[in-house]
């Protein structure tokens, strides 16, 4: 009887071993280079560390931090930083490439993170936020009343937000 299997001396399968391992850690390590997350989602800031994206000064005061995500690949995302809200909106702006698909902003009370499109804004020069923007994103729109009576500023939708802040970007130190 003949015997249709191939006996491979055992250096060449050694080889093809080897070989198979490495394609298969090549294939690993390639898909985990892609870069990006699988999901939009705000970044974990470390502040006084972490440098804002746009004028990198560090991120220090979490009540003023905010956030978007941009595709950078399909189905892949990257979320960048911001130490002002004001600072995140001239970024975009001046960054019309990036395919943005969330927004964040931390809500000036609870400093947790809240959807930028949905908060309310209070914007007044009394708000001493990091680059002088005078931001702050509120969840509820009872706090925000609060805040503006407090600091005689005005309320603010996110796309009225985005239309008065495309006018002027320079920050006011």
């Amino acid at each position: 009887t003949s015997s249709l299997a191939v006996v491979w001396p055992v250096d060449v399968r050694r080889a093809l071993w080897t070989l198979s391992v490495l394609l298969l850690g090549s294939g690993l390590l390639l898909l985990g280079c892609t870069g990006g997350e699988r999901t939009p989602e705000p970044p974990d800031i470390r502040y006084g560390e972490d440098l804002c994206e746009y004028c990198t000064m560090i991120i220090s005061e979490p009540r003023f931090a905010a956030a978007y995500a941009h595709e950078v690949a399909p189905g892949r995302y990257a979320s960048l930083a911001f130490g002002d809200i004001g600072d995140m909106l001239a970024h975009a702006a001046e960054r019309s490439e990036d395919d943005i698909v969330a927004w964040y902003v931390h809500d000036y009370l609870s400093e947790e993170w809240i959807d930028a499109t949905q908060a309310n804004y209070v914007v007044s020069q009394s708000i001493p936020s990091p680059m002088g923007h005078g931001i702050a994103a509120l969840d509820k729109l009872e706090e925000a009343r609060a805040l503006a009576d407090e600091v005689q500023g005005e309320i603010l939708d996110w796309s009225t937000l985005r239309r008065q802040s495309s006018s002027s970007h320079a920050h006011t130190l």
